[in-house]
């Protein structure tokens, strides 16, 4: 068995309104905060998505919704060539879902 990759799926709840920007490229861009906390532990991860799956995506997202996200992990970068151990990380999404029922 070989090694899957850089590979996350998760569900959670859209905290915020998703913040739309246009890259320099002409590329749309969308973040958001997902709260997949469970009764022990407390997790929010940022959701970067690209492109005009990001711009599909836009319409199902409004806070408080169920989301299914998936993509892969990335550290936040301190500077072009260190990564800072405390920085975090976030997800760079190649897909989100609205979940049954929300």
């Amino acid at each position: 068995m070989g090694v899957a990759g850089n590979r996350i799926e998760l569900d959670g709840r859209l905290l915020n309104q998703p913040e739309v920007r246009v890259a320099p490229a002409g590329t749309p861009v969308i973040r958001f905060i997902v709260d997949c906390s469970t009764p022990t532990e407390e997790l929010k991860l940022g959701i970067v998505m690209t492109g005009d799956s990001a711009l599909a995506a836009k319409e199902l997202l409004r806070p408080g919704r169920q989301v299914k996200v998936s993509g892969r992990l990335r550290a936040l970068k301190a500077g072009i060539k260190s990564v800072r151990a405390d920085a975090g990380f976030e997800v760079i999404a190649e897909a989100v879902e609205q979940e049954e029922g929300t």
